[in-house]
């Protein structure tokens, strides 16, 4: 095993290798995110049960869940993990925004200040936005958030770790375990809206706004990265997932080439690379490569790049499996 991981981490590029910085917030969500699902169905599953609950089931410290998907290795899933990369990056580039702010004079920017005129939708925002850190200003990542068809695999594969358990620990009626199991799951999935996810919130409050691009740099300083993927989004005609991914490009360059897709002004977009290559650590040369770059790149070009990229999120995800297929060969 120590062989296999060493093989595969030695031959990752660097431009694509998860730091320990990404890694060790992956984790600690994820640690949570199963956490909270476990105690959720747990507590549930205590109520349906009555009487009959097995003890270990009120036992919050002796986990359960987590060592049978850890045997299975089903957390290996690919919307998930991009979605704890996809916070953590996130996290990231909000604490690097936030240092490189107390920096200088200028600190009236405020993450409150920003409204699309419906306060329902500000709202939403708002507390989803406040979901994305814990009481130690951690990254997050709330089993709300989610999307529907992750959280139904992730609920079902809690299940069945809790029915392996049950089966092989006590002594509980079949029918019963089963029943008590699909009733919780099944409850809690009708409880979910994906509407409220943060994604969802930064989605409407973007459609609800006026494009205005000069706010954009202002929105970016506040830290509200997921509106800022959302109103980037909008502009570009793609999905969220997707213009997140090249504005947190370390390089900058999916930025620039992002920016210069919606034929920003040189005057809007320069500001906006200046403050993700502060948030990447980019030297000042790269930076003037940068801005050469989006200079001399026309924007029918830019767009030509960006096609594939207003694709089905499943359509991206079945040609990169096919690409990676070709490679092997």
């Amino acid at each position: 095993a120590r062989l296999s991981a060493a093989l595969d981490d030695l031959f990752v590029a660097d431009q694509v290798r998860s730091t320990d910085r990404q890694r060790a917030s992956m984790r600690l969500m994820l640690d949570g995110l199963v956490q909270e699902v476990e105690a959720d169905l747990r507590a549930a599953l205590v109520g349906r049960l009555g009487p009959a609950a097995p003890e270990v089931l009120g036992v919050g410290r002796v986990s359960i869940i987590r060592p049978v998907f850890d045997r299975a290795g089903v957390l290996r899933d690919r919307e998930l993990v991009a979605l704890l990369l996809a916070r953590a990056e996130e996290h990231r580039i909000c604490t690097a925004l936030r240092h490189a702010a107390d920096g200088t004079s200028d600190t009236s920017v405020s993450a409150e200040g920003f409204e699309c005129g419906d306060p329902a939708l500000d709202l939403a925002l708002k507390r989803a936005e406040s979901r994305r850190f814990d009481q130690s200003a951690a990254p997050r990542l709330a089993a709300c958030d989610l999307p529907a068809e992750l959280l139904h695999r992730l609920l079902w594969w809690s299940a069945a770790a809790l029915r392996d358990h049950l089966n092989r620990t006590t002594g509980l009626s079949p029918d019963l375990r089963d029943d008590a199991l699909a009733g919780a799951v099944l409850t809690r999935l009708a409880g979910h809206d994906e509407g409220l996810t943060l994604d969802a919130a930064a989605m409407r409050v973007a459609l609800a706004m006026e494009p205005d691009r000069p706010e954009l740099l202002d929105v970016l300083r506040s830290g509200r990265i997921s509106l800022f993927a959302a109103l980037l989004a909008r502009q570009a005609g793609i999905d969220q997932p997707a213009a997140f991914l090249l504005i947190s490009d370390p390089s900058g360059s999916a930025f620039a080439v992002l920016l210069r897709a919606l034929d920003l002004p040189l005057e809007t977009a320069a500001p906006l690379l200046l403050q993700m290559a502060a948030a990447n650590g980019l030297s000042d040369q790269v930076v003037e490569a940068l801005i050469d770059d989006f200079i001399d790149l026309g924007a029918d070009a830019a767009r030509d790049v960006l096609q594939p990229w207003r694709l089905d999120r499943a359509f991206r995800h079945a040609i990169a499996d096919i690409g990676r297929e070709r490679r092997r060969r």
